[in-house]
């Protein structure tokens, strides 16, 4: 009960420094300003991805292994994929912003915003090592003190009528910093650092050989969500922060889903597993039909809730990001059963699917159909992932939960 309230709370600070402060933002800074620091925090938040390269997985196995020294040595191959993702994004970074020709206009913040990401990194590590010792209230107040941090510092921009992309930006740094400096003194406090084992690079190659397949599909499944922004950012700048205010609602919507996802997981083997698998397709239906009324149902109403007076061309476009929301959560629901019944791979292929499929559609869709045409080619690529997910657990048996049996 003590580790669920921790992680309830824990979650709660992330979803205030996650999802509102863009909601916020969108009301202090001008269209073009959110638009472009929505984009450039995507960007930023793939190369994490990148950087954990799926160590998380592994660090989760060890956790239920109670294999304390197999997280040290991850750490220090966290080391490794940090720098390597700060590299390849940085170059991406440049590359992207040569072809749009702000390199000084965007470039400059990004790679600040590249740097913080990489803090960012190396202190969620710090905090695996302390969810393991069983200190959840220690990464409980790191995420309290970041999130809560940053809606301090926008709320001090707000007050003294300061807030910018540069600005914001660098509250962003400011709490990353600090908080990579806290995690990093408890961490010496309590002496773990004497247990840091000597690495090989065979070592370090075994543990990243198998945390690739977990890696590349996290890599796939946010570049599905990235690809359109990129477009975006590319061929109509002018529209890109109302595509961006409708972008962070599906993150708000994934982010509600994470939890469903991260409460039942553990709960799905065992003599109830099927019970909770019942209950988390319920829940799951339950968030579906939610956002279906509230986005469909209530367009303007949620637009100015959430954005006030800002971003009110997103009301026309906001029924196809609803569509684009319940397919993420079935998305999620259908990948976290596959990954249950050890066809983890089965996500790699679709996501793959799903990416090609939304360039494909989206070159025949967007000349004759801009903003419209790229949401379709979503909502398609989404389509064929959800299909190909469910037509798989379909063929192995994963639904034979609904009537009591067991999937092979």
């Amino acid at each position: 009960m003590k580790d669920f309230l921790f992680n309830g709370f824990s979650f709660f600070a992330r979803f205030a420094g996650n999802s509102l402060v863009f909601f916020w933002l969108a009301r202090l800074l001008n269209e073009g300003e959110f638009g472009r620091l929505s984009f450039l925090f995507l960007l930023a938040n793939f190369a994490l991805v990148l950087m954990d390269f799926g160590l998380y997985f592994l660090v989760v196995e060890a956790v239920l292994r109670a294999r304390y020294f197999r997280i040290a040595a991850l750490l220090r191959v966290k080391y490794i994929t940090s720098a390597a993702g700060f590299v390849l994004m940085g170059g991406l970074g440049f590359a992207l912003f040569s072809l749009r020709g702000q390199l000084s206009g965007d470039y400059l913040p990004y790679m600040l915003l590249l740097f913080s990401t990489a803090m960012l990194a190396l202190t969620q590590h710090y905090l695996y090592h302390f969810r393991v010792q069983g200190r959840y209230h220690i990464e409980t107040i790191g995420q309290t003190f970041y999130n809560f941090g940053i809606l301090l510092g926008i709320a001090f921009l707000a007050l003294l009528d300061a807030a910018s992309l540069w600005t914001v930006i660098g509250v962003f740094v400011l709490l990353r910093l600090l908080m990579l400096l806290m995690s990093k003194g408890y961490f010496s406090r309590l002496h773990l650092e004497a247990h840091r084992p000597q690495l090989h690079w065979h070592r370090i190659s075994v543990y990243l050989k198998r945390s690739s397949l977990y890696g590349v599909t996290a890599l796939v499944g946010y570049a599905l969500l990235l690809l359109d922004s990129t477009l975006m950012y590319v061929l109509f700048p002018e529209q890109l922060a109302m595509y961006q205010g409708g972008v962070r609602i599906v993150l708000m919507v994934m982010m509600l889903t994470e939890v469903l996802t991260v409460f039942y997981l553990p709960r799905l083997r065992g003599e109830h597993g099927d019970t909770h698998k019942r209950y988390y397709l319920v829940l799951c239906a339950m968030l579906a039909l939610a956002v279906w009324l509230l986005l469909w149902g209530f367009p303007d109403q949620v637009i100015r809730l959430l954005y006030g007076q800002a971003l009110e061309g997103l009301v026309q476009y906001l029924p196809y990001f609803s569509v684009v929301a319940i397919l993420r959560i079935g998305l999620g629901y259908l990948g976290t059963l596959l990954t249950f019944h050890g066809h983890h791979r089965v996500r790699l292929h679709a996501l793959t699917l799903a990416l090609t499929a939304l360039l494909l559609t989206a070159g025949l869709l967007m000349p004759g159909h801009g903003v419209a045409g790229l949401l379709v080619s979503v909502i398609v690529g989404h389509l064929i992932a959800c299909s190909y997910q469910a037509w798989w657990l379909k063929r192995i048996g994963g639904y034979r939960f609904l009537s009591g049996g067991q999937a092979s």
